[in-house]
């Protein structure tokens, strides 16, 4: 009898060691938690500190901080037929962990889709302007487009697009070279005028 009540008693305290081992976790002030229960989301905390769950729970923590998604640069057709490489990217945070999760479920998935959503906006937008327009003030407008763009779209993902930025456009070396020779053909026929003029 005296070795069943120890037996049960042993098992009793592993069971407790467990529930106290198993159940705190600590969110810090840079993270955000959802809580799953056999990889079903269940609960959210955005809370920093020391905080509780049930002991077949786990915790999955995700950054509060601002992050940053840049996708390849693409090739994007101008409304003048021109080709220019654009590099976007945008900054985003995760607001709601739980959305993120049901939506892209990984952080390598969501990279995925809403780098291929950023590029889709891009294209869509600086596809409507003139390679005379991403060097002026324009610019700013069709940054200003995409980000609307895709502020629409980020509720789905949990997440608020902050900033979306266009880094760097750059000609392909076959619209560079026409350009180029664009540009002397105008300079040489300016020169031949001017030296006409002073004959």
């Amino acid at each position: 009898m005296t070795n069943l009540r120890l037996l049960i008693a042993g098992v009793f305290i592993v069971i407790v060691g467990l529930v106290l081992f198993s159940s705190p976790y600590t969110v810090h002030q840079t993270q955000q938690a959802l809580i799953l229960e056999f990889g079903q989301p269940r609960s959210e905390e955005r809370d920093p500190g020391l905080h509780f769950k049930l002991p077949w729970r786990t915790a999955t923590y995700y950054d509060k901080r601002v992050l940053s998604l840049d996708p390849p640069a693409q090739e994007v057709i101008l409304a003048d037929q021109k080709r220019i490489n654009v590099d976007a990217f945008v900054r985003y945070q995760i607001v709601s962990p739980l959305k993120f999760k049901l939506r892209a479920d990984t952080e390598t998935n969501f990279i995925d889709i809403f780098g291929r959503r950023l590029n889709s906006a891009v294209r869509a937008e600086v596809g409507r302007v003139l390679l005379g327009d991403m060097l002026s003030n324009k610019r700013d407008d069709v940054m200003s487009r995409i980000t609307d763009a895709l502020k629409t779209q980020a509720t789905d993902f949990g997440i608020v697009v902050v900033d979306v930025r266009i880094g760097r456009t750059d000609l392909p070396p076959a619209t560079s070279e026409s350009v180029f020779n664009r540009m002397r053909s105008q300079r040489v026929a300016q020169a031949a005028k001017i030296g006409r003029a002073h004959v």
